[in-house]
């Protein structure tokens, strides 16, 4: 067989269309000021993201109930009417009435604080203090200080209007909690605001009198800096929203799985096999998206350099090799495919990271168990020259020579790659981080056809890595 040379038209092709609806679904008015037309497209992206969420988060248990035939609670009404909210704030954002559709946005995490105290006269105290915390952090990020010190104020006035509707007596002392919380809450952000705003305005006419004082030549230079300075703030805020999303986003799916195992044990009660298997689906998915927002949450960390390794001495290659081995095998089913072992008893220990370092075998050694289909798959390890190297050896279909360069590349794979295992391709380039991470080295050496060895060499005790205490 010979290798077919990777046609790059065909992955920068719907890269690009998809760059391209994006900007489309997100381009802010033209008739908004500089100003405002940042949070314009901030709104309008996170409308895009979360309208499907908020769909699939109300109708989800209603479907879920009756594929397993189990009777279910309607939504209420009010639910409805903030869904409804969320497309008309969206058509909103995109016109010059941008603070329109702010406003209709902030009001929703309100909206879901009131409807539980109109139908059922209670205050879920955690719960009110999340979305009423939310109303105002996203009022400082989309309006002006003065606008953020409203709704707070309008947050403050629903927790104790709102249950003298539905309670006699006296206002309960958990809403009294909510209302001090609002009130602070509201007090921090807005300074911090106010702050923010006083040194942006500063920083503009200092900025201002020293272009009045250079020549057109230098303004252009410093415009040129400030542009990518700017570039640079972009990519770290980018990197810094996409690893809290990721936070956010694993709390509640270890939850679902943690929930679904109880049911799917007969924890809250006897389940029928049909049952069975789509709780034991759903626990897979979850957790086949878990180890995406994983892998995303790691990725947005080494390009933010905030990468953190907890460095110990004395930890043991052997034992962590033997545990990967068998992970692998489990990995490799019923394929007709051997993997061997074949590793130095006496290997130094390492100082290291000791789950960053078993991240890698993972990552390498399931790599091998998901591409190869027969043979064998063999893992060496030896000591020399101050390190120790791991190398991996499978006898799967092989890696063209121009397509090498692709596997280490965040969100690329090669044909096969996505023909035969999909993914993200987040595996080996942060494999290849964390190695580097350690001041190690991870790298391939592969011919179309005849298999794939990827070795990892680690410094046994590198004076750059420093134990924690």
């Amino acid at each position: 067989m010979t290798a077919q040379p990777l046609d790059e038209m065909q992955i920068d092709r719907p890269l690009a269309s998809s760059r391209s609806l994006w900007d489309t679904l997100t381009q802010p008015a033209s008739l908004l000021n500089t100003n405002d037309k940042p949070k314009a497209r901030l709104l309008s992206a996170v409308l895009v993201v979360f309208l499907p969420l908020a769909f699939l988060a109300v109708f989800i248990n209603p479907v879920t109930s009756i594929i397993a035939g189990r009777e279910f609670t309607p939504p209420n009404p009010g639910i409805f009417v903030a869904l409804l909210i969320i497309p008309v704030a969206y058509v909103l954002s995109r016109t010059r009435y941008y603070s329109v559709g702010a406003w209709l946005t902030i009001s929703v995490p309100m909206i879901a604080v009131v409807l539980p105290i109109l139908s059922t006269g209670q205050l879920a105290t955690v719960v009110s203090l999340f979305y009423l915390a939310l109303a105002v952090i996203m009022a400082e990020l989309l309006l002006s200080s003065r606008e953020t010190l409203i709704i707070g104020i309008i947050a403050a006035l629903l927790v104790v209007l709102v249950p003298q509707f539905r309670l006699a007596g006296g206002l309960p002392s958990e809403a009294w909690a909510v209302f001090s919380f609002v009130l602070v809450t509201t007090g921090i952000t807005v300074l911090v605001g106010r702050i923010r705003e006083d040194n942006l305005r500063q920083l503009e006419k200092t900025q201002l009198e020293l272009l009045k004082s250079l020549d057109e030549k230098e303004k252009s230079r410093i415009q040129a800096e400030q542009s990518r300075e700017r570039a640079e703030r972009s990519e770290q805020v980018k990197a810094a929203f996409l690893a809290s999303m990721s936070h956010e986003l694993r709390t509640p799916l270890n939850a679902v799985i943690n929930f679904t195992r109880f049911v799917l044990d007969g924890d809250t009660g006897p389940v029928n096999e049909q049952q069975q298997d789509l709780l034991g689906e759903v626990v897979g998915s979850a957790k086949h998206l878990l180890n995406l927002i994983n892998d995303v949450l790691d990725m947005s960390k080494i390009e933010a350099g905030s990468l953190t390794l907890f460095i110990e001495d004395g930890i043991s290659l052997n034992q962590m090799l033997t545990s990967v081995a068998s992970t692998g095998r489990s990995l490799l089913g019923d394929k007709p495919v051997s993997l061997e072992l074949k590793v130095d008893e006496n290997l130094p220990l390492l100082r290291c990271d000791r789950q960053r370092i078993l991240q890698i075998l993972l990552n390498v050694i399931s790599n091998a168990c998901k591409f190869t289909e027969a043979g064998t798959i063999t893992i060496n390890a030896q000591a020399a020259n101050g390190e120790i190297v791991i190398a991996v050896k499978d006898t799967g279909p092989g890696i063209a020579q121009e397509d090498q360069a692709m596997v280490f590349e965040a969100f690329k794979q090669t044909k096969s790659g996505l023909r035969q295992a999909g993914g993200t391709g987040l595996g080996m380039p942060i494999a290849q981080s964390l190695a580097e991470a350690h001041n190690g080295r991870l790298w391939l050496e592969s011919e179309f056809g005849k298999g794939t060895t990827f070795s990892i060499a680690l410094p046994i005790k590198s004076e750059a890595l420093v134990p924690a205490i």
